[in-house]
């Protein structure tokens, strides 16, 4: 802007030229929606990364308490596989369930 003073001083006029600026002048509008629209882009992100890290500390969780039944269960198995390879127990089906008995030596023979 320039002013021009016309008179003499006590009667003055001022006159205010608008001139066009050095520099274009950028919408503000444009420059707050841009402002507006970046910062609903993070708040997004945010809201997307804080859900996804919910939903994969609930998997680990259930992951975790999956394994930890997983190896009880193993235990029992293997405490029933040893019950069911036990001797005495392979003695008691053999004898009363299947009828055997200890082998007498007048019945082994010999094969040259």
């Amino acid at each position: 802007m320039s002013r021009i003073l016309v008179g003499d001083g006590v009667e003055m006029i001022t006159e205010i030229r608008k001139e066009p600026p050095v520099f274009p002048m950028v919408q503000r509008r444009g420059i707050f929606l841009a402002i507006a629209a970046l910062f609903l882009a993070v708040v997004l992100f945010t809201v997307w990364i804080s859900g996804r890290y919910y939903r994969i500390g609930y998997a680990v969780s259930r992951a975790v308490e999956e394994h930890r039944m997983l190896e009880k269960e193993r235990m029992l198995l293997k405490t029933e596989i040893l019950t069911l390879r036990s001797p005495a127990r392979i003695d008691s089906i053999a004898r009363n369930q299947l009828g055997m008995v200890d082998p007498r030596t007048d019945r082994i023979l010999r094969v040259k």
